[in-house]
């Protein structure tokens, strides 16, 4: 069982306050355990239709004393506070990207099982006709392109495993026949014999 979507809009004005001011106590006491725990400086600014005062932590003084070092930082270096500042209008436009790239995702899934479902009929001899036919040419142009790049890379490694021979070591002669070849004038004969063993290994 798939789970609800969660509504996060609240239409009744009373609810809606009481649920603000639980949310503000709880913000409030993360923000506190936070600069604890982690030793860092930390102000909350709330500003709340239902409230006539902002609420600030931990203190105006506090507050603005931070807001203004954080206005201090470099606005070009790679700790900008620029860096990952977001307002409405930053996160409006990221989330739009990110959802325009979930959806062409998708297209593109819903794009090839059509396709597939296409070539089915095809070969189940059905005649297919108009963009049906386009998305199999399509398909079967990538599934051969595929099959063609699996191919070489096999290729590629059935070379590098291909053992390489080794040349032929030949025990090195006495001197004795040294001197027995060379008075025959066996010396060049000899080479060229141990020179064809080794080419015929190659």
């Amino acid at each position: 069982m798939g789970r609800q979507k969660t509504k996060m809009s609240i239409p009744n004005d009373t609810t809606r306050r009481r649920i603000f001011l639980k949310r503000k106590a709880c913000l409030l006491k993360k923000v506190s355990e936070l600069t604890l725990l982690c030793d860092v400086p930390a102000c909350v600014l709330v500003a709340a239709p239902c409230d006539t005062n902002p609420v600030i932590w931990p203190s105006a003084f506090d507050a603005r004393t931070m807001i203004a070092r954080f206005r201090d930082l470099p606005t070009s270096s790679t700790t900008s506070r620029d860096k990952r500042a977001l307002d409405q209008e930053g996160f409006l436009s990221r989330e739009i990207a990110r959802l325009k790239e979930q959806l062409g995702r998708v297209e593109r899934k819903n794009r090839e099982a059509e396709a597939k479902a296409a070539l089915m009929r095809c070969l189940q001899g059905e005649v297919v006709v108009g963009a049906d036919m386009v998305e199999v040419g399509s398909l079967v142009e990538g599934k051969a392109r595929e099959v063609a790049e699996r191919i070489e890379r096999l290729n590629g490694l059935v070379f590098l495993k291909k053992p390489v021979a080794e040349e032929v070591a030949v025990a090195p002669m006495t001197k004795v026949e040294e001197e027995w070849m060379m008075h025959n004038n066996f010396s060049s004969s000899y080479e060229d014999l141990i020179a064809l063993i080794n080419q015929i290994g190659s």
